[in-house]
């Protein structure tokens, strides 16, 4: 802040720190409390540009003591003591059933409330009871209500986000222990992480994994039943504590083996090449059974391809060997998958059936499928990867494979 003795380069006359005035500019009360606060001292300073006192506004803002939420009255929203007609209009409209600009009444409430700004959106935010005022015939009313009431919890969601205090934090805790809404929690769990990661992170994994009961419950919490939330609490322990953190890999193991549909292929799609190759494998043995069963559907076929998308280089001869049959057997989706799978990530040293694989590289009438067999047969058995024409390019390829594994025995064995 203060301006160096050296002389400031400028397009007018030069101007040295000596030059500036002595005396203290007349700024308002506001902003020489600004510059006290920041340890500007005024009497070397000069005047100060839009930028410098937009960063002591806040500072001096971070500096504020942080308002408390009197929690008593958040049980009575309706005996909170407003300062004056036009804020209790504007928090009377939030309980209506057909409230106008939801959000610029939240914002307003928010700017303006001052002390009890968050007392206000805490209290809306956990209120579950009927509109303040009814209109028209009960049912249209009821469903009317249950809208609005969503928009307006919403948009308390989206300003306490923005705002970020801490005091909101244990609001955000109980919201997730007790509703079942997946777009609230889904935004409550967002905004808790930016105020409280660490309880963000437990409750995320309550909420993934269906089968955990939190800590002075008796009972799972209600939003690990909607599977978009439990999604959405996966794909955050994904991201901010990775798949080797025991509780992401509960969690990512529930959704792997114990679910079905979109929710599992979203689980596989969260994980990265080469990473949770435990859960991988066992994901992927348990959809090949369902293949061989005949349980085979649009999604376990999504599911498989992406899974074979995610093996790393650790193919155990067990999965190995599910991987040739789904190769041999599968669809086209799910044969090209294996295949390039085995291809890529297979050990020089396996065997693997190498007949089945050619005579289906041989006799299929799809191109697709016929490459990325002989694709494989390069890597395991590079004779078989000719298609019969001495002018294919896999017989050439399958001859230079063969003179490349001779040049390197050769070397090894020199």
């Amino acid at each position: 802040m203060r301006l160096n003795a050296a002389v400031q380069k400028s397009d007018g006359p030069e101007i040295r720190a000596s030059d500036t005035p002595t005396t203290t500019p007349p700024f308002s009360k506001l902003k020489q409390v600004l510059f006290r606060i920041a340890g500007v001292d005024l009497r070397t300073c000069g005047l100060p540009d839009l930028r410098t006192v937009s960063v002591l506004m806040l500072v001096a803002a971070m500096a504020l003591p942080a308002a408390e939420i009197d929690a008593s009255a958040l049980d009575n929203p309706r005996a909170i003591p407003l300062p004056d007609r036009a804020m209790e209009t504007r928090w009377t409209a939030l309980f209506q059933a057909d409230p106008a600009w939801v959000s610029r009444q939240v914002a307003y409430l928010a700017e303006s409330g001052g002390a009890i700004a968050p007392t206000l959106l805490a209290a809306r935010l956990v209120y579950h009871g009927e509109p303040w005022s009814r209109r028209g015939r009960e049912e249209v009313h009821g469903r009317r209500w249950k809208a609005s009431d969503l928009e307006t919890r919403l948009a308390v969601l989206r300003e306490i986000r923005w705002r970020r205090e801490a005091s909101y934090a244990p609001v955000l805790g109980w919201l997730l222990t007790t509703d079942d809404h997946q777009l609230v929690l889904g935004s409550a769990l967002a905004t808790l992480w930016f105020l409280d990661s660490a309880a963000a992170n437990q409750l995320a994994a309550a909420l993934a994994d269906p089968r955990l009961v939190p800590p002075g419950r008796n009972a799972p919490l209600p939003g690990s039943g909607q599977p978009a939330v439990r999604q959405l609490a996966l794909a955050l322990l994904m991201q901010m504590r990775g798949p080797e953190h025991p509780a992401t890999a509960a969690a990512l193991g529930w959704a792997l083996t114990e679910t079905s549909g979109a929710e599992r292929v979203h689980a596989l799609a969260l994980i990265e090449p080469g990473t949770a190759q435990p859960l991988l494998r066992a994901a992927v043995l348990r959809l090949a059974e369902e293949l061989a069963q005949g349980d085979a559907n649009e999604e376990v076929s999504t599911a498989l391809t992406v899974a074979c998308t995610r093996l790393g280089t650790s193919l155990d001869p067990h999965l190995a060997d599910a991987l040739v049959r789904i190769a041999v057997a599968g669809q086209r989706a799910v044969a090209t998958a294996a295949a390039s799978a085995l291809a890529g990530n297979l050990a020089w040293t396996a065997t693997v059936p190498t007949i089945a694989i050619s005579a289906r590289a041989n006799a299929d009438q799809d191109p697709a499928v016929r490459h990325a067999l002989r694709n494989l047969l390069l890597r395991v058995d590079p004779r078989q990867a000719a298609a019969g024409d001495p002018a294919s390019a896999w017989t050439s390829l399958g001859a230079h494979r063969e003179r490349l594994a001779r040049w390197e025995w050769e070397r090894y064995a020199k």
